[in-house]
């Protein structure tokens, strides 16, 4: 079977998001069983890639994100149309419903199709998001087109997946689809490590996973650092090329923070021992979906420490800093031990919910089915 994803990174050169790393790894596992596997993403402007990585055939086109023409824009899709034409997939798989989507449906209609949910937006997350980002400032006018061609998509696509519980009425109330329609898939954790290897520090540490975006506000974890000077922070992350000049701004001001460690981009091994050691994982984003970062952090027996709490996780498996409470937060789960106990059940959550094997196992009968069907 032929499998194309549709996505807007492959956690490749500049652009190593969530949705990247979910490619590659759901990627990666379908080629091992057999799958024809295709991906068509976007790149910067500038470069230009047909590559095979991992086993799969990467197409990419220009899309040029940073501009505010919508003419920019529409001349950019056009690009995508012999792609996806050439791919020639029995079956689409578009991580979050995209422009791309709705093409692929009107040029291929004999196919199937698939939308996995990862990270709907209405007009309110829009709204926070522009509070802190000018970049997610839109007018209404082209948050209701995209909307309702969005429901198009959504209303005649074959299977609607989403990672995380609490999306399903969002969705259903969005796009006008049935809730019935939609389905729990969640996201896979390529490695769970055995219990025996997850060592812990000796000394306190606290350890922030992300892209270093304004959505992120990661600068309040460099605050939490100068306000807690007995506690190791380790930040792993780089922006995205958009906010390259303000992270160098903000980062030069905590650079005298001896307990803060700000180590960049990390191999898939170094974030692996940088989980093991931390105690607690601090995101205090303004928003989120479901990060993959949580769930990577639980996999290592880290408490969670967040402002958002996708599917109740946090509440459930740290403390969820509803008011930017973090230095409060932060207190309780350090109080007699408290990260561990929230680390020893998040690990066991993730195991039995995310591990890949799982994860991929229930996506391959989804796509077997629709290929009988």
């Amino acid at each position: 079977m032929k499998v194309c994803f549709i996505t807007s990174e492959i956690f490749l050169g500049k652009r190593r998001g969530g949705f990247g790393k979910l490619v590659r790894d759901v990627g990666r596992e379908l080629v091992k069983r057999g799958f024809d596997v295709s991906v068509i993403c976007w790149h910067e402007p500038g470069e230009d890639y047909v590559m095979k990585l991992d086993g799969m055939e990467v197409l990419s086109y220009p899309y040029d994100y940073t501009t505010c023409s919508s003419f920019k824009h529409l001349m950019d899709y056009t690009k995508v149309i012999p792609l996806i034409k050439r791919v020639d997939a029995d079956v689409y798989i578009s991580i979050d419903c995209l422009i791309e989507t709705y093409l692929a449906q009107k040029l291929m209609p004999n196919r199937k199709h698939v939308i996995w949910v990862q990270d709907p937006f209405d007009w309110n997350d829009y709204r926070l998001l522009g509070s802190i980002d000018p970049n997610y400032r839109i007018s209404r006018l082209k948050f209701w087109i995209t909307t309702r061609l969005y429901e198009r998509a959504y209303k005649r696509t074959n299977l609607i997946l989403t990672q995380a519980k609490y999306y399903i009425p969002k969705i259903a109330r969005l796009y006008g689809v049935n809730p019935d329609r939609i389905l729990y898939l969640p996201n896979p954790v390529e490695h769970i490590p055995d219990e025996s290897s997850i060592n812990k520090s000796k000394e306190p540490a606290v350890c922030f996973l992300g892209r270093m975006d304004p959505q992120k506000r990661y600068w309040l974890f460099f605050e939490l650092a100068k306000n807690f000077p007995d506690v190791d922070f380790i930040a792993v992350g780089k922006p995205n090329p958009l906010y390259e000049e303000l992270y160098r701004q903000i980062v030069e001001k905590y650079r005298g923070l001896k307990k803060l460690k700000i180590t960049g981009f990390v191999s898939e091994e170094e974030k692996s021992r940088i989980l093991s050691r931390s105690w607690i994982l601090c995101l205090p984003s303004i928003r989120e979906g479901l990060p993959i970062a949580f769930l990577e952090a639980m996999a290592h027996k880290c408490a969670l420490l967040s402002s958002v709490n996708p599917d109740q996780l946090v509440s459930k498996y740290g403390y969820y800093a509803l008011h930017d409470d973090f230095a409060r937060g932060l207190r309780y789960l350090l109080e007699d031990d408290k990260w561990r106990e929230h680390g020893e059940k998040s690990y066991k959550y993730v195991k039995a919910v995310h591990s890949i094997n799982t994860v991929i196992s229930k996506l391959v009968s989804y796509l077997e089915f629709l290929n009988r069907k």
